[in-house]
């Protein structure tokens, strides 16, 4: 079955998406309403957080040295996992989470 916009028409129960996001045309001759300028001042809070941003930007997401120590601990066979540990971690992970949510 082909889909359409008549079909996504009668399935909705209105107009599709093209005709709603449409501006009207304009007769001809008429000219464009201009459009006021206005000016957006932004707080302190905001510009201190703007400022935040721009500093974790340039910060790493991992550490490249410890990835590549570990990279090699795993290529010689030397690296061990501590399963106590690693579950250990996620638990505390997960009750995290959890708390995050009630919150």
């Amino acid at each position: 079955m082909k889909i359409d916009n008549n079909n996504l028409k009668s399935i909705v129960g209105g107009p599709n998406v093209e005709e709603t996001s449409r501006p009207a045309k304009k007769a001809t001759g008429e000219q464009p309403t201009p459009v006021s300028s206005s000016t957006v001042e932004l707080s302190s809070v905001a510009s201190s957080l703007q400022a935040i941003e721009r500093g974790f930007a340039d910060t790493p997401v991992v550490n490249a040295a410890q990835v590549s120590e570990i990279k090699q601990a795993m290529a010689n066979g030397q690296f061990k996992v501590n399963a106590d540990k690693v579950a250990d971690r996620l638990l505390q992970t997960v009750q995290d989470l959890l708390q995050a949510n009630r919150a």
